[in-house]
Formats: C-alpha cells, sequence, structure tokens
C-alpha cells in the first residue's frame, strides 16, 4: 500500500503494519486478528496503523479481562451506555447498542469505524457473538489483539477459516530488528557482541529488550564509547518494571501452574520425571503448550523455562522460604547431582542459598565451570564457600581468572600471588601458571614473561616430585610437557615460529593427552600460519576442532585459545569471507565469552574491513574494539587494534582521529606493551604524512627484515604490500618470491601483482583489479588500478590512461574515500551505522535507491529513509556530495 504509510514506526514490522492498514481501508476487506505473545507489539503495532490512517478511520478500543471473562457484555461495556440494566443481558439489544455506538452518522461520507479489541483471548461468548455479526454486517472493521495462550475463542478463529478475519502471528524481532531497535532507543548503535547478548537475553521480545536495554544503561552495564553502546559487564539484576512485566504475563497462570513454573524457575533444568513428581503433571503439560517452558531433547529431559528473563524474575519474587521448600524437595528427588553444565551450577548455588552440605569438589567443579562459561559474578559468589584447606588455593585461582575477566589486573595479581609456590595440587599448578603467563602480558612484562612463568611451573613440579607425597609419575609428565608448551609459547611471541614447529609436531605425535593435544596442535597452527602455511594451518586446526568437540567442560577454557589462532590462520591465508562468516555465527550465538573477548573478535572484524578496503567500516569498528579492549584485554590485542585504527583513520585522511590514535599507541608502548610486526607496520604508515615518506620506508623496511629474520613469511608479505602500498618498487622480486612459496589468497594476489609489476604489464594490473574487486578486496584493487595508470602515464598511452583513471575512481569510491584530488572535505563516514555505511559503499559505486533496496533486501522506502537520515548526520543535501565528499571544511572527528 504505497504512500499510506509515510514513516518507519515499528521496528521490524513494516510488512504486517502495512497489511494490516490496508485491511482497515478495504470497506469490503476482512476484519483482522493479532496474535503475538506478550510483549511483542500487539498494542504498538495497532496504535501506529491507526496513527498513520488518521481521519481515514474512527477507533474505538474495548478491553477485555481475565476477571471479567465470566460476565457477560462485560468487555463491551463502554459502548452500551445507553441500556437498561434490563437490556444489557440481551443479545439483540446489546448488538444494536453497539452499532449504534460505533455508526453514529451513516451518510455516505461517513468514515470507517474501527474496533479494537485488547486482551480478546479473554472475550465472552455472547461479546464474541456480537463481534462476530458485525464483523460478518461490515458494520465495523473489528481488530481482535490477542495472545495465542490461553487459546482465544473458538469463534475467532472460525472467523479467520470463515475468511471474515486476516490472521497476523507476529514473531520475536530478528537480530538485525534488534540492532535497529536498540540504535532508535539509544541514538547510536551497539557493538554487535553487545547487541547479540541483548537479543539472546530478551529472546526478541521488544517489551523485554526495551526494559533490559534501559536498566543496564541507568546500572552503567551500557555504556557509550567512539559513538557505539557496549556492555562493560553481564547483564544482572531487575528492575521494578521488568518484575511487573513478568507478573501481567503469568497472571492468568492457576494455582498448580503457578507451582509448576515456580519450581521450574528456582531449579532449572529439571529432569521432567522429577519435576512431575513434584508438581502436577498436568499443570507441567499446559505450560509445555502454553509455550512458557521448553523441554530439553536429551536423555533427562530436562525441562527449563521457554524466556530466560521470565526465570530470572521468577527467582526474585519467589519469597524465600517457598524458594527454600523447592529446592528442599528437588534435592530429596534428585537421585545424583545433575549431569548438564547449568544444572550444576544452579544445584551448587541453590544447595548454598538453602543450606545444604554441598560437596567442596562439587563447589569448585562449579566455579571452574562458571569461569569456562564466563560468569565470574558466580565465581565470586561460591568460591568462599569452599573449606576444604587442600582445594581453597584452587578456589583462589578462580577468583583470580574471575577478577581476569573483570579487568582487574592488580586483583588477579594479588590472589595468584604465592600459589606456585605453595600448592602442592598438579591441576592447580597448571591452571595458576597458565594465568601467570597471561597476566604477565598484559602487565607489559614481555614475552620472556610467559617463559618465567613456564620455568616456575617446571621447577614447582621438581619441588612436589622431591616432596614426601610424591607426584604421580604420569602426571609429573602432562606438566612438564604442559610447562614445557608454554615456554614455545613464548617463545612464538617473541616472533620465533619456525624454532618450535618441529618440536610442537613431536609433542602432537607422541601424546594421548587431550588437552596436551589440543594445546600443541594450536601452537603448530599458529607457527605454520605465520610461516606461511596458513592452509595447512587450517587442516590441523580442524582436528584440533575435533578435540575441542568432544572435550566437555573441560574444553571450554581453551576456546578462546583456539580461536585467535583460527582467526590467524584465515587472516593470513586470506580467506576473509569464511571469517566474517565465522565472525558472524559465533556471535550470533551470543555467549557470554562476547561481554569479556568480544573487544578481540571486534578488533578481527574491523581488521577484515580494513583489509578488503571497507574503510567506512573500517574505522568506526576498530576505535569500538579499541574501547571495549580498555576495559577487557584478555589477549593483548589493545596495541595492535589502536595501531590499526589510526592507520584506517591515515587511509580516510581524518588526521585528528589519526594522530590521536598514534599518540594513543606510543602511550601504550611506553607502558611495555607489545604490538605484533604488522600493528608496528600499521603505526609507521599511519604517521606517514607527519614524518614523511623515507623515514616511514626506513621503518617498514626494519620491521619486514625482522619478520624475515624469524621466518614470519606472512607478516613480512603484509609489510611489503605496505611498501608497495607507499610507492617504493624496490621490493618486487622480495614479494615475488615470498608469495610464489606460501599459501593462501593472500599470497596468489601477491604473486600476480609482483609479476604485472615487473613486466610492467598495466593491462594484466587492471585485471587484477577487476578480479580483486569481485573477491571484495577493494583497497587490493585500487593499489592494483593506481600502479597500472602510473606505468600508463609514464608511457604517455593517453587512450588508455583514460581508462585507467576511471577504474582507480571506481576503485577509490569504494573504499569510502574519494579519489586523491577530491578527499579535502569528504564527509565523516564513522558517523554512521554499519548499515548505512552499506548504502553509502553502494551509492559510491552508482547504484540506484530502487538497486540498493534489492541488494540489501529493503524496500524502497526505507532506502529513501535511510538516506535522509544519513544526509542530516553529515551534513550534505544530495547523494553526489556523498559521491564526491564535497560539503565543507574537513571533517576529522
Amino acid at each position: 500500500m504505497t504512500g499510506v504509510l509515510a514513516s518507519e514506526t515499528l521496528v521490524g514490522r513494516s510488512g504486517v503494519l502495512a497489511a494490516v492498514a490496508d485491511c482497515l481501508l478495504d470497506r469490503n476487506g476482512p476484519g483482522v486478528l493479532l496474535l503475538g505473545d506478550a510483549g511483542l507489539g500487539k498494542t504498538a503495532l495497532v496504535n501506529a496503523v491507526i496513527h498513520e490512517l488518521g481521519h481515514r478511520v474512527r477507533p474505538f478500543r474495548v478491553f477485555a479481562g481475565a476477571t471479567l471473562s465470566g460476565v457477560p457484555f462485560a468487555a463491551l461495556a463502554p459502548l452500551l451506555t445507553t441500556l437498561t440494566p434490563q437490556q444489557i443481558n440481551e443479545p439483540l439489544s446489546v448488538l444494536k447498542a453497539v452499532t449504534a455506538a460505533l455508526s453514529p452518522s451513516r451518510g455516505p461520507e461517513s468514515v470507517a469505524p474501527v474496533l479494537v479489541v485488547e486482551d480478546a483471548q479473554h472475550l465472552d461468548e455472547g461479546s464474541v457473538a456480537v463481534l462476530a455479526q458485525l464483523t460478518a454486517a461490515e458494520t465495523a472493521k473489528v481488530v481482535f489483539v490477542c495472545r495465542p495462550h490461553p487459546a482465544p475463542p473458538a469463534e475467532i478463529f472460525s472467523m479467520w477459516s470463515e475468511g471474515l478475519l486476516d490472521r497476523f502471528d507476529l514473531q520475536p524481532l530478528s537480530g538485525e530488528d534488534v540492532d535497529q531497535l536498540c540504535t532508535q532507543v539509544l541514538g547510536s548503535p551497539a557493538v554487535p557482541t553487545a547487541a547479540a547478548v541483548l537479543r539472546k537475553a530478551s529472546n526478541g521480545n521488544p517489551m523485554f529488550l526495551l526494559e533490559l536495554i534501559e536498566h543496564a544503561r541507568s546500572d552503567g552495564q551500557l555504556v557509550c564509547r567512539n559513538g557505539a553502546w557496549m556492555l562493560t559487564s553481564e547483564l544482572r539484576g531487575n528492575s521494578l518494571r521488568l518484575v511487573d512485566l513478568v507478573r501481567n504475563q503469568i497472571v492468568h497462570l492457576d494455582t498448580a501452574q503457578r507451582e509448576a513454573l515456580d519450581t521450574i524457575a528456582v531449579a532449572e533444568p529439571v529432569p521432567l520425571d522429577v519435576l512431575r513428581q513434584a508438581t502436577d503433571h498436568y499443570a507441567v503439560d499446559e505450560l509445555q503448550e502454553m509455550r512458557l517452558i521448553a523441554i530439553d531433547a536429551d536423555d533427562g529431559q530436562h525441562v527449563r523455562l521457554a524466556q530466560p528473563l521470565v526465570g530470572e524474575v521468577l527467582r526474585q519474587i519467589v519469597p524465600a522460604a517457598r524458594s527454600l521448600r523447592i529446592r528442599q524437595h528437588i534435592l530429596e528427588l534428585l537421585d545424583s547431582r545433575p549431569q548438564t553444565m547449568d544444572g550444576l551450577l544452579r544445584y551448587v548455588s541453590w544447595g548454598l542459598e538453602a543450606g545444604a552440605r554441598i560437596p567442596d569438589r562439587d563447589i569448585l567443579e562449579a566455579a571452574q565451570l562458571a569461569n569456562r562459561l564466563f560468569i565470574p559474578s558466580y565465581v565470586e559468589r561460591v568460591a568462599g564457600a569452599i573449606r576444604d584447606p587442600a582445594l581453597k588455593l584452587a578456589a583462589r585461582v578462580e577468583v583470580a581468572r574471575a577478577k581476569w575477566y573483570r579487568g582487574d589486573i592488580r586483583g588477579t595479581a594479588w590472589e595468584i600471588g604465592g600459589i606456585v609456590e605453595r600448592t602442592n595440587d598438579p591441576s592447580t599448578l597448571r591452571q595458576v601458571s597458565m594465568l601467570a603467563a597471561q597476566l604477565a602480558r598484559r602487565q607489559g612484562a614481555g614475552a620472556g614473561a610467559v617463559k618465567q612463568a613456564a620455568y616456575e611451573w617446571e621447577a614447582a613440579l621438581a619441588r612436589l616430585a622431591e616432596s614426601p607425597r610424591g607426584i604421580d609419575p604420569a602426571e609429573l609428565e602432562l606438566g612438564r610437557l604442559g610447562s614445557r608448551l608454554l615456554v614455545l609459547e613464548g617463545m612464538q611471541a617473541e616472533g620465533r615460529h619456525v624454532e618450535t614447529e618441529r618440536e610442537l609436531r613431536q609433542i602432537l605425535q607422541r601424546t594421548e593427552d587431550g588437552e596436551t593435544r589440543l594445546l600443541a596442535g594450536t601452537l603448530l597452527a599458529e607457527a605454520m600460519a605465520v610461516t606461511g602455511q596458513p592452509l595447512s594451518a587450517l587442516q590441523v586446526l580442524a582436528d584440533v576442532r575435533d578435540i575441542l568437540d568432544t572435550a566437555g567442560h573441560w574444553g571450554l577454557q581453551h576456546n578462546g585459545f583456539f580461536q585467535r589462532r583460527y582467526i590467524l590462520a584465515l587472516m593470513h591465508a586470506g580467506e576473509f569471507t569464511v571469517l566474517e562468516e565465522y565472525l558472524r555465527n559465533h556471535v550470533s550465538q551470543a555467549p557470554n565469552s562476547l561481554i569479556y573477548d568480544g573487544g578481540m573478535l571486534h578488533f578481527s572484524a574491523g581488521s577484515v574491513d580494513l583489509r578488503r578496503g571497507n574503510l567506512a567500516a573500517a574505522l568506526p569498528c576498530l576505535r569500538q574494539s579499541v574501547s571495549m579492549l580498555r576495559v577487557s584485554d584478555l589477549q593483548s590485542d589493545l596495541p595492535d587494534a589502536v595501531a590499526a585504527a589510526a592507520y584506517a583513520a591515515s587511509l580516510l585522511k581524518f588526521r585528528e582521529v589519526a594522530a590521536s590514535c598514534s599518540q594513543d599507541y606510543e602511550a601504550l608502548l611506553r607502558e611495555g606493551l607489545e604490538a605484533s610486526l604488522l600493528g608496528r607496520a600499521y603505526a609507521a604508515m599511519a604517521r606517514l604524512q607527519q614524518v614523511g615518506l623515507r623515514p616511514t620506508l626506513a621503518r617498514l623496511m626494519s620491521l619486514a627484515d625482522m619478520a624475515a629474520a624469524n621466518g614470519a613469511v606472512g607478516p613480512e608479505i603484509d609489510i611489503l604490500v605496505l611498501v608497495l602500498r607507499a610507492g617504493d618498487l624496490s621490493v618486487v622480486r622480495r614479494l615475488n618470491s615470498l608469495a610464489e612459496t606460501s599459501e593462501g589468497r593472500t599470497a596468489e594476489f601477491a604473486f600476480s601483482y609482483t609479476q604485472a609489476l615487473e613486466a610492467k604489464d598495466a593491462a594484466a594490473l587492471m585485471a587484477l583489479s577487476e578480479s580483486a574487486a569481485r573477491e571484495g578486496l577493494e583497497l587490493a584493487a585500487a593499489d592494483y588500478a593506481g600502479h597500472a595508470l602510473r606505468i600508463l602515464e609514464t608511457r604517455g598511452d593517453k587512450a588508455r590512461q583514460l581508462e585507467a583513471q576511471r577504474l582507480l575512481k571506481r576503485r577509490t569510491a569504494a573504499l569510502g574515500k574519494a579519489p586523491a584530488a577530491t578527499t579535502q572535505g569528504m564527509p565523516d563516514l564513522s558517523k554512521l551505522t554499519r548499515r548505512e555505511q552499506e548504502i553509502v559503499a553502494l551509492v559510491q559505486t552508482g547504484s540506484s535507491n530502487r538497486d540498493i533496496a534489492l541488494s540489501l533486501g529493503l524496500s524502497l522506502r526505507t532506502v529513501e529513509g535511510h538516506l535522509y537520515r544519513m544526509f542530516a548526520k553529515l551534513g550534505i543535501s544530495d547523494r553526489e556530495k556523498l559521491i564526491n565528499g564535497r560539503h565543507g571544511p574537513e571533517n576529522t572527528a
């Protein structure tokens, strides 16, 4: 219905909104049955439709309710004010009164009446019959707004099946809708990781999502940094508003249903057979039919709340004494300790709250599991309950790791102090040594401190071997292998990957221990990726993934370790599409790790955008990753992220941003933190305009020589490509030799690139530019086109020069920046959301609004709305200025 709806009033509802409006405007068309669970926005949608239609309809509203469902015609009472007490129970009198109230004017030009019936699932039979007659006689358009559970009266569904009503089922918001709603409410976008966590917590329910956003913002858990909102900790606590929303959702439950629901909330996940013993099994079945609970397909058929947020609220509002009785009863019925991960966490936490005697080893295991699931608040809550002196040091390690996740460096150091010298437990020794190595790097102590942690681990193992109690020989051997792997990790942190590869292969081949194989294989893959074998590294990582998939919850603590090397291998292989899909999939699953390790993932996404040349997306993404890494930097990525942001800003000619990021980078180096070789190269390129070309090239060549000395083929290729980008062709043969013997798409493009440069083959470079652009490598495509143009200019080939100039203009436009001659005054694209940046990229390639709509799966009106808002943000008036970047003085912010 083009033209009727002038604005996008509700996120994710434009299609159904337009369809409902069509129904209401069509005098001979059907009424509306709008179904959806509580909080999905049924009433908001109807309000939006009526607001948009304005004078074209005359709205009336009535409200049904559970408490009035037994009173005849109670819902229609506002329309029955003319009836006497005797008439109010007569269906014919009621029908006449309602008809008169809805249609005071019978003229041909009268505006169509629309009767909105809220909570229609609670209508009494008489009211439904009257409304059915109104609908059939087309006296008014009736809109039935109801939840699917409890089921609406059968007569309503009969009207739908007979064609008197059009049915619309509202679904939870999609991931993209959640992102858009966050942006709409917060005024700027949430970083993808934060949006994913909010989406998972709310299940896409807009009512819950809005309340979560407001509560997290007011509580300081959701903060804005560099133009985007990020989470600084787990979502915690429930507002009074959220409690009211949940109470309203369950108010219709009877006593047995509410008792079953409270039991599930307090003890979830509960085995189905235990739940049926503890509560009315009919009530359990009814809760499942209402979709309030879900039953897992595992052996125990564990039952949990369908909406996790409802469970959080119920646990808060169930009285303490009743909660205690429920827990004690469930404990009596359980044959053994729960076997599921969340079951163990719940069993320990509510067992401690209920005063039950939970074994210390169970508490320790739950604390370890909570850390592996990135729930540090849980660890801090239960670890103190451990009383066994033999387990207290292990508990301190878990508390230290919880503090590490929160970015509390001093607290982590304090907790682990002295544990290596005091513990007699090989497992505790392993955990504290590995954490000490991470801590040392984060404190700026350098790669040598990683090896020092390994040496202290080995010395402690020797102490245990000589002690009267001794140590099991198998545990001693595993401990020594573990300490040696930590030494090798330290060597790799120093860049000595070539030296580690052979020994890592030997360890991988001679051990049967799953954890040792996992660590050795992952480190081996890192060595291979860096030394020019990224595709072979990915094959090794496929085997490591099999170990992770079968490891159970002990493997969870190594997920980040594996993930970092997998991303590295994909990056060096040039498999950017695979990497982007991997990052999207991981973020969409919304594990708790996103809150604490999301900065690394965001940095990886920004790095892909930077390598591709999607600069308009790369810079804001990288700057946001810097903000996230300042809160929690588990993998010591902060210096590299700052350097990449500085380089992206310099490519966009945002000189003040580049200078600011460069200053931040230097400050991090003064603190003792280290950047990778590529990070140092990016930092050098970012300062090219400040220090000049010759010093920059000298710095890049020094870094390339350092990479060559360590056999770091992948970083050396990346650095030499930067040298070519700066205009120095003296490295062509060197890069050609490296690329010829290396694996992956990055090496393949570098080889073809250098072959064409050496032959001064402009046609080959132009063809290579088109090929790179087809793969989304716009920055490389611009490089190739630029070199082709320079070759043609040298030859004086005017005809081909014009073709090369057009190609270069297309390539540079696709970078999110204008060609060199017009970069002055370019709009600050970092102000735009990711969706808006996608639209900019398409505009700059010459796409029409309709082309953009088809490409991105949007409506034409949506694209037009985006452009209108983008022009306002950027201070420009038309798309030509968006393409050419001419809108006033340079914007450096």
